[in-house]
This record gives structure tokens, C-alpha cells and sequence, in this order.
């Protein structure tokens, strides 16, 4: 039967080893994903006595990788703040709204799942390569590309059953550790019959479970089972006509400009987007990557500003340093209007990599501008990342 894209669901949560699966239980509504299995199976073409190349196929080494997109209100962007910086700390409490300080640094990985039409694909050691901030309708679109260490899905039954068992074994056509990325609660369908774990064998192919009637013979399909999304109270996405945009000699000067609309400058465009340009590798042990660790970070800045003198340009031409400060204000959390979120983001030493303003007739003239975040040793930082919002620090 077919299976429609809209019943699909994304959820997400961290890890507390890095590879170590645990169940998603924050759902986050989808734009889109396209995160796949690289198998990297090859035709086996040695020599047989048959004048044919191959007659199979040879296991090679595997990466998970690909896209996520959503929309960013103020406590999913949380999340995948988290998995491209460290977080530092969490002050507050749900009346005033908690505020979150996310820095350079490891960040947490996360196990994720994707609904695809009757069961689920789970991925385990995820990590954020790059991501991207931006603007779509003026609403926050966030752009998540990861790598991640395994996956589990779908396998097969390797031992025929018959009566009431209270196992399971799976075939090792994928991975001779085809239960790798199960937990305990979840919940398989073996060919019809549901099963909910009570434990992953640590032999790597066994799953126990309550004694269930189970006669099925080997080879048939087990899959992991969706689970009934639960979605807390959405918020909003946060909105470029909310955001302002403060420009500085420093960051501190920056900050103060942004912090009112009469001192604030009017941005008509604005991207962010930070890269940890992961270290992924293969090795012993599994076919899977064995490790997936950042490299040195960095961070770009794209905003577009109408033309009105010419210090961008000289800004451009001469290396000049720049602090730049963004803050995007959303819906208020205390009842009396005093508290509400916010996401800031400041760029210490932003200097310019590209600088345009073309003509085209009828147009008003567009400063473009892209950013290099540069590490400002006065501040001992290049960026710097404050979230306020209604999820506590113990969900990351």
C-alpha cells in the first residue's frame, strides 16, 4: 500500500554516550529529511571459472548521512543548537523561562528515528556537520546535515521459532551485531506479531521479550515499530520581522545597538550557519564509522542591508573588524509580559569574505554582504550563543 509522507514524524533526543541509542521523545514536526544508508555493496567479481563478472554481493564500509529541515521555534532550535555547540549552562526555572548559553565546544549527540510509512528508521550517534540558520517566508528555518554512527530499521528472523519464546535471534546478513541500536521498551514487528523488549543481548543478535506466541520461520521481516507521536504545545517560528541586527567596532558595541529597533539596523535578509566539519572514520570493530569527532569549527554570517553610505565597502576592502549581534525576540513567557524568547547570537571579529551591490532597474540598492566569524582573542571567543525559552536544561 502506499504510504504518504505527511503521516511521517522526526524525534530526537540526546544521547548520554556518544553511539549509545536511546528512545526519540521529543517530536518536531518535518519540512523534509533526506538521510540515507551508504552500504557501499559491491558486485563480488572474483575469479569463479564462469564467464560472468559477479555473482553476489561483498559488504563494504558503511556512513549515515544526509538533511534535516524544520521550522525553528524557540525549543526545537534548542535542540539543534545543542548539537552543533556545547552547552554551557541553564539558569531559570518555567515560570521566567529558561535561558541557555551554548558555546565551542563537543557537542551532545542524538539518537533520531523518521517514520517511514509502517516502521521506523532510528539513528544512533548523530552529530550536526553543518548547520544553517535561516530565513524562509520570514520564518526560521533550520538546515541540519549530519553524519551518524549506525542505524536500525528493518532486519530479518534468523532462527525459526515455533510456540511461546521469550527470544529472538536476528540474522547477520547486514551486521554480525543486527541488534545494535534496539533498547529496552521498544517495540518489533516480527512478521505480524508484536514484541515489546526487555533487553539486547549483548551477544549482538538476540532480543528477549515477555513469553509471546512467535512460530515463524527464518527469513521472515522484523521491523522496528512507530511510536504514537505526542507533541507538547507548539510554538511559533521565530520570525525575521522580530529579529534585530546590531553592528559594532566590537561585540559589545554591537550588542548595544542591537538592543532596541531605534538603534538596531534593518537587515532584508539573514543566514547563519555554523560547520564543524566533522572527522568521520571507519575502522575495527564494525562496519559502521567507529568515530565521528568535530575538527576546527567555524561560522558564516549573510545578511543583506539597503545601501546608504559607503562603510560596508570600506569594510570589505580594508579587513576591517566587525561585531555583529543578532537577536530574534518571539512570544512572551511570563503572564505578565516580561519575559519571552529570545535567541542571540553574537559574532565577536566578523570580518567580510564578499561584498556586492549590483544594479538592476527599478531595484533599490542592496548592500550583500557575507561574514567570516574570526576568533577575537580580546574576547577569547568567536561566537556566542543565548537562547531563552520554555524547555529545561535537563532536556540537553
Amino acid at each position: 500500500m502506499p504510504y504518504l509522507a505527511d503521516n511521517a514524524y522526526l524525534a530526537i533526543k540526546p544521547e548520554s554516550a556518544a553511539g549509545t541509542a536511546v528512545i526519540p521523545t521529543v517530536f518536531v514536526p518535518l519540512v523534509s529529511e533526506s538521510i540515507k544508508t551508504v552500504v557501499n555493496h559491491t558486485p563480488d567479481k572474483r575469479i569463479k571459472g564462469i564467464d560472468w563478472a559477479s555473482t553476489g554481493m561483498l559488504r563494504g564500509f558503511r556512513s549515515h548521512e544526509g538533511e534535516i529541515v524544520i521550522l525553528g521555534d524557540a525549543d526545537t532550535v534548542g535542540h539543534f543548537l545543542n548539537m552543533v555547540l556545547a552547552k554551557s549552562s541553564t539558569t531559570g526555572d518555567a515560570t521566567d523561562g529558561y535561558t541557555h548559553t551554548f558555546a565551542v565546544g563537543t557537542p551532545d549527540t542524538y539518537t533520531i528515528e523518521i517514520k517511514k510509512g509502517n516502521h521506523v528508521v532510528r539513528y544512533f550517534g548523530v552529530s550536526v556537520d553543518e548547520l544553517k540558520l535561516d530565513f524562509v517566508d520570514g520564518q526560521l528555518q533550520v538546515t541540519a546535515s549530519i553524519k551518524a554512527m549506525g542505524q536500525f530499521s528493518v532486519a530479518t528472523l534468523g532462527v525459526t521459532t515455533s510456540g511461546a519464546v521469550t527470544s529472538i535471534t536476528l540474522d547477520d546478513e547486514y551486521d554480525i551485531a543486527p541488534n545494535r541500536g534496539l533498547v529496552v521498551g521498544d517495540k518489533l514487528d516480527v512478521d505480524g506479531v508484536e514484541v515489546t523488549l526487555t533487553s539486547v543481548n549483548a551477544n549482538g543478535v538476540a532480543v528477549g521479550f515477555t513469553s509471546t506466541t512467535v512460530g515463524k520461520s527464518a527469513g521472515v521481516r522484523v521491523f522496528l515499530k512507530p511510536q504514537t507521536v505526542s507533541l507538547a504545545t507548539l510554538q511559533e517560528p521565530l520570525r525575521l520581522g522580530n529579529a534585530l541586527v546590531g553592528f559594532g567596532a566590537d561585540e559589545s558595541a554591537a550588542t548595544t545597538a542591537a538592543g532596541s529597533r531605534s538603534t538596531a539596523t534593518a537587515v532584508y535578509d539573514l543566514s547563519v550557519t555554523f560547520r564543524n566539519n566533522l572527522f568521520v572514520t571507519n575502522g575495527s570493530n564494525r562496519l559502521d564509522p567507529v568515530l565521528i569527532t568535530p575538527r576546527s569549527r567555524e561560522a558564516e554570517l549573510m545578511l543583506k542591508q539597503l545601501f546608504a553610505t559607503v562603510e560596508q565597502r570600506t569594510k570589505f576592502l580594508e579587513r576591517g573588524k566587525q561585531g555583529v549581534t543578532m537577536v530574534v525576540l518571539g512570544k512572551f513567557i511570563k503572564s505578565d509580559f516580561s519575559t519571552q524568547e529570545k535567541l542571540t547570537i553574537k559574532f565577536h571579529d566578523a570580518r567580510q569574505t564578499d561584498h556586492g551591490y549590483a544594479l538592476n532597474v527599478g531595484d533599490l540598492i542592496m548592500d550583500e554582504q557575507n561574514f567570516a566569524a574570526l576568533y577575537d582573542s580580546s574576547d577569547a571567543k568567536a561566537v556566542s550563543v543565548e537562547l531563552v525559552n520554555r524547555t529545561a536544561g535537563t532536556a540537553y
